[in-house]
């Protein structure tokens, strides 16, 4: 095995494991119980590693699909629902049965990849999911009226991805990334950004002055859509160089811009606890330009990562590519 590989593969191996206590922490934060959080998080460990063997892209599908469905199914199932949503279902779901039908839908995940003659399987999975989870936290939700506002954008936007599909397939790594992102927001829509119970977590843990679960989200905005948005801007608009990197930060930018436009006159135009409720603003003044600032922090971030590893595997071309791209034609 050459050093790049072995490096890679430590690598791979000190993510499963920090995955295993990050699980372990989370779980025994939420239950309570040692050896239940310590069985379902080495059962998660030995799950990942025996996908990784196979392949990374197994390792991706059965690590997203089985956490997400494990956190939906807790969040729509685990504890009393009290609402009055039309989409309800009073059934409650302890943490093995939860943690069951989750490992049971990633060894389904897994062999569907690994059976499947499909050319595009991968990111047609991933699709399939996104709208099984979509559905799971459509169940129970705690402010109906502003769970269907959330979703005006959320719905468009998917069936877009499952429009442009066959004539237009974005690589495997930005399908994961969307899937990754967009359900961190229908988690959001689920409760609304402001009350979100991880933030509540995070809140009283840290000490924080209110719950941040949306900053998260709009951080993760910038984060994990700046590689998609780039991959689209070289497709698409040919960009090279510094422009390819240096767009999807701008458009980051531009797009939270009308975003926090687009809440506003929605909050301007149904008003009273609807409105605030949508906004998230949690008495925050200066809650818009937050939420931009930490979606540009996201794309930078992003932006250094993506820079740094084009770099690493071609210094000579990217230097190159670089100079090429600033020259006047």
């Amino acid at each position: 095995m050459k050093k790049d590989e072995r490096t890679y593969s430590w690598t791979m191996l000190l993510i499963i494991l920090l995955i295993g206590i990050l699980s372990y922490f989370f779980l025994n934060q939420s239950y309570h119980d040692f050896i239940s959080s310590l069985v379902i998080s080495l059962t998660f460990v030995a799950l990942l590693l025996f996908a990784y063997k196979k392949n990374m892209s197994s390792f991706i599908l059965v690590f997203i699909i089985g956490f997400f469905m494990f956190i939906s199914l807790g969040i729509s199932f685990g504890k009393p629902y009290t609402g009055t949503s039309p989409i309800a279902l009073h059934i409650i779901l302890n943490q093995w049965i939860i943690f069951f039908i989750s490992l049971l839908t990633s060894l389904l995940v897994y062999y569907w990849y690994q059976k499947s003659k499909y050319k595009h399987k991968f990111p047609f999975i991933i699709i399939v999911m996104y709208v099984i989870l979509w559905i799971i936290l459509s169940i129970n939700v705690k402010y109906f009226d502003d769970w269907k506002m959330e979703n005006y954008l959320t719905v468009p936007f998917v069936l877009l991805l499952l429009f442009t599909f066959k004539k237009f397939k974005l690589s495997n790594l930005s399908y994961t990334l969307i899937f990754a992102y967009m359900t961190m927001h229908i988690i959001g829509t689920h409760y609304t950004y402001s009350e979100v119970p991880f933030g509540f977590w995070l809140q009283s843990f840290f000490n924080l002055p209110r719950n941040h679960y949306d900053r998260i989200v709009h951080f993760s905005f910038g984060l994990l859509l700046y590689y998609p948005i780039r991959e689209i801007a070289i497709r698409i608009g040919n960009l090279k160089g510094a422009w390819n990197l240096y767009f999807p930060v701008d458009f980051v930018l531009a797009f939270s811009c009308i975003y926090e436009l687009i809440e506003w006159g929605i909050a301007v135009i149904f008003g009273g606890d609807l409105g605030i409720a949508y906004l998230g603003t949690q008495g925050d003044i200066w809650d818009a330009q937050k939420d931009m600032f930490m979606a540009g922090l996201g794309s930078i971030i992003a932006m250094l990562i993506t820079t740094i590893t084009i770099w690493y595997y071609n210094s000579e071309g990217f230097i190159k590519e670089i100079r090429e791209s600033m020259k006047i034609k």
